[in-house]
């Protein structure tokens, strides 16, 4: 039972991390229609932002994940910029591509910046534990479920209490006609970059202390954000969340109960279920023109 719980709860910790950044899947995808494949790249570029600012630069923890989460901000409003303002007026398709091109880009700048040797972020919780219920649980893993769940709070209360997440809404369904009622559309959408950008900072922050920081790590965090996004429902936010926790679950207990050989499969398994049952997910909405 001890062992259970402590999985438990490693499972809902790295599920936190697969939801943040599934999250910014959905942020982007609900506001522009476009899905983000550089989006694993901006988790690394999270993770290495905050091994810069405190494992280089000697900040103090607490001012280097600050520092972290800023510097991801100011770059979404640059990939904005850069990446989706140019390509906006372009087909889907053309957006995507920009997307995947810029992921290999930042994952290069990375390699020549910071290395090919992984490194190890510390965790503004230390290396210790508790006991529950007799179970040997980290403060970290407790710790990145509570800021998950705050920031997922946070998130809802903007999108939905907000003037500027009515706006994204509305751009989301029509940005011609936003623009038209006076809505501030490039400014919104550059609060939807940086909001993903948000996220996929605080995602690499909180999985840094659990694996070494290199830079191939975003590719099987954004595997996995994509899968939770498929089976959540892309565009739902409760979704993204939902299927975060599953395939932190799913990855935990079945690399404990069966074999970390196939531990990818049951996740990557259950989402191609959905594809050929239920491809909408199990919040998914049906898909309107996008902005």
């Amino acid at each position: 039972m001890q062992q259970l719980l402590q999985l438990v709860v490693n499972g809902v910790a790295l599920g936190s991390v697969y939801a943040l950044a599934a999250l910014g899947f959905v942020i982007v995808y609900s506001a522009t229609g476009v899905v983000n494949f550089a989006a694993g790249q901006f988790v690394m570029l999270g993770t290495f932002f905050g091994v810069a600012a405190i494992v280089q630069a000697h900040f103090p923890i607490a001012l280097g994940y600050l520092a972290a989460v800023i510097g991801m901000a100011l770059f979404g409003v640059l990939f904005f910029l850069g990446v989706h303002l140019p390509l906006r007026k372009r087909p889907v398709v053309s957006v995507i591509i920009g997307t995947v091109a810029i992921g290999i880009v930042m994952q290069n700048a990375a390699l020549l910046i910071w290395g090919p040797w992984p490194a190890r972020l510390p965790s503004p919780f230390g290396d210790s534990a508790i006991s529950i219920a007799g179970a040997a649980i980290s403060m970290h893993a407790l710790a990145t479920i509570v800021i998950t769940a705050l920031l997922i709070a946070a998130l809802y209360a903007l999108l939905y209490r907000t003037g500027i997440g009515r706006s994204m809404r509305a751009i989301a369904q029509d940005s011609e006609a936003a623009r038209l009622i006076g809505l501030p559309v490039t400014l919104t959408l550059i609060v939807t970059w940086v909001l993903a950008a948000g996220c996929s900072a605080f995602a690499g922050l909180l999985v840094g202390p659990m694996w070494f920081a290199d830079v191939n790590m975003g590719e099987p965090v954004a595997l996995k954000a994509f899968a939770a996004t498929v089976i959540g429902g892309f565009g739902s936010v409760q979704g993204a969340i939902l299927g975060g926790l599953f395939v932190g679950l799913v990855e935990i207990l079945g690399a404990s109960y069966l074999t970390s050989t196939y531990k990818d499969l049951l996740a990557f398994g259950v989402m191609i279920a959905f594809l050929l049952v239920r491809p909408q997910g199990i919040f998914g909405e049906r898909i309107g023109d996008r902005g």
